[in-house]
């Protein structure tokens, strides 16, 4: 199945733009005007917030398996928008060097000291910080997720992000990285697989979207 790929450049002075741009949630809910295709029926997207500098007009990349509506953003939201389709499936192969780009939430999952009960229900969720930890949790994910044989892998930027659910009047801080790294395809099912449903926790806040590109 093709995948979607859209690249949307704010406007720096649409207030509803600006005020996504601080908060994920609000972000995703914006986008999730785009991504209702019929009444009740959302169609699954994924989303990344691209690191900017001061100077460069803020972009999002948005990937979805169907055209999403995009007049549903608010007037004035974008200043440029370039689409471009692709299948995973018919361009990965076994051997081929790449680079991806991912900003994920890195966690690990523990079990309270002294628990004795059944596992499940009772263990915890908890972000890495610290950028060791961060990075052998790209290299599991590499070999267990995403089918590549890790050759370097950089943690770009890390800190915390903090939204709020409007609807529930529920705070949500969640850890964040964002990894750079390189690799050698070992499982081209696997990477495609994972590049359609993204990796980690918190993907409605704009996390685990996988971005790859061949180095040769």
């Amino acid at each position: 199945m093709t995948l979607h790929f859209t690249r949307l450049t704010l406007n720096p002075i649409s207030k509803e733009a600006m005020r996504d741009l601080a908060d994920p949630y609000d972000m995703h809910r914006t986008l999730s005007r785009v991504a209702v295709l019929e009444p009740d029926q959302l169609t699954p997207f994924l989303w990344r917030q691209e690191t900017a500098g001061p100077t460069d007009a803020p972009v999002v990349l948005v990937q979805s398996e169907t055209f999403l509506n995009w007049d549903a953003l608010p007037d004035g939201y974008i200043s440029a928008i370039e689409n471009r389709s692709w299948e995973p499936e018919a361009v990965l192969s076994a051997g081929r060097a790449v680079r991806f780009t991912v900003t994920a939430n890195p966690t690990i999952t523990t079990t309270p000291p002294g628990h004795t009960g059944p596992a499940r229900g009772n263990r915890k969720r908890m972000g890495l910080r610290s950028e060791s930890d961060q990075l052998a949790w790209i290299e599991r994910q590499c070999n267990q997720q995403l089918g590549i044989n890790l050759t370097s892998a950089e943690v770009v930027r890390s800190g915390m992000i903090k939204s709020w659910k409007k609807r529930s009047s529920q705070a949500l801080s969640v850890q964040v990285a964002q990894f750079s790294g390189t690799g050698v395809i070992t499982d081209p099912e696997a990477l495609a697989a994972r590049i359609r449903s993204g990796i980690g926790h918190a993907r409605m806040l704009g996390l685990g979207l996988v971005t790859v590109a061949p180095l040769r």
